[in-house]
């Protein structure tokens, strides 16, 4: 009992607490695959509570049991999440909480009584390629970030498909397309639907942006009208306020445009002290208050 209560413990420290912003989208993806091995731990207690007189050797109907015991679980603390500060509702995690369930359990199920060779290597089998298959996000964004150091100073160039996920989006979509590029082949197609703040934001940057005097990129605006556009930089320290980081607005003219940010004001953007350049946290483009629909290119993100 005493075991049991302390890895419950855990368990609710991991599930529930903060643990801040991630350094990098790689580090966010390693803290989401955790899901699967806490989650076989997870069913494992389970299975120990069902009945612990035989736990792994327990019926087959304790194994169904457990499982959907589990998933239950899994659901029910997305949506605590939900309502917990700095925490969200994620179909991810429960994905992962249900991988981890199931592997376990698959694993386990041999030891209940002798099975045929052929059954075991399907169960086996299955296990394996839940594992990789939930592995390949962490997999893909390790090869991503190894591309990015290379490329560094460049910051966004889009020839990655992977290099998408570092971008969300809000009151706007985007993808990639070969038109309009500036640096290899790629840009993003950004549109910009009607809104209070519709833009994109990356959320992973190259943290060190120190010694280094100007951030540009380019960008093609759609269309025969102006559109003003909003650049917002801020340091892992920010505190959310308005006056404590970096905005500018800049008004992007149709066909092509280059935008060029200094540095030094970006540094020196925040009201009462200085922006840590050596950890940037967010690069963000976005207009306010959108009455109409814009469409923009975006490209060739790069430090100099």
């Amino acid at each position: 009992m005493i075991i049991f209560t302390f890895m419950s413990l855990c368990i609710c420290l991991l599930l529930y607490s903060d643990f801040g912003k991630s350094s990098s989208l790689l580090m966010y993806r390693i803290l989401d695959l955790g899901h699967v091995p806490l989650f076989a731990v997870v069913v494992g207690m389970i299975l120990w509570v069902l009945d612990r007189k035989n736990w792994f050797h327990a019926d087959k109907w304790i194994y169904v049991q457990a499982f959907l015991i589990s998933v239950l679980l899994a659901l029910v603390t997305e949506i605590i999440q939900h309502f917990t500060p700095e925490r969200s509702f994620q179909i991810g995690d429960i994905v992962y909480d249900v991988i981890g369930s199931g592997v376990l359990l698959l694993v386990a199920y041999q030891y209940r009584h002798e099975l045929p060779s052929g059954k075991r290597l399907t169960m086996i089998s299955v296990a394996a390629v839940l594992l990789l298959a939930s592995s390949i996000p962490l997999l893909c964004t390790a090869a991503d970030e190894l591309r990015a150091k290379q490329d560094f100073p460049m910051i966004g160039s889009f020839e990655s498909f992977v290099e998408k996920e570092q971008w969300k989006s809000k009151e706007s979509s985007f993808e990639r397309v070969f038109i309009h590029a500036t640096d290899g082949e790629h840009t993003l197609k950004v549109v910009f639907h009607p809104g209070l703040y519709p833009g994109i934001t990356m959320e992973y940057p190259h943290r060190n942006w120190q010694g280094y005097n100007t951030l540009s990129f380019d960008t093609f605006l759609d269309g025969n009208n102006a559109f003003p556009l909003t650049v917002r930089i801020n340091d892992l320290e920010h505190n959310e306020e308005y006056r404590d980081r970096y905005n500018r607005t800049f008004i992007l003219q149709p066909g092509p445009n280059h935008v060029i940010i200094d540095l030094s004001e970006v540094e020196h953007a925040p009201k009462g002290r200085l922006m840590d350049m050596e950890h940037i946290a967010v690069l963000c483009i976005f207009s306010y208050k959108l009455k109409e629909q814009h469409t923009a290119y975006f490209d060739n993100f790069r430090l100099e």
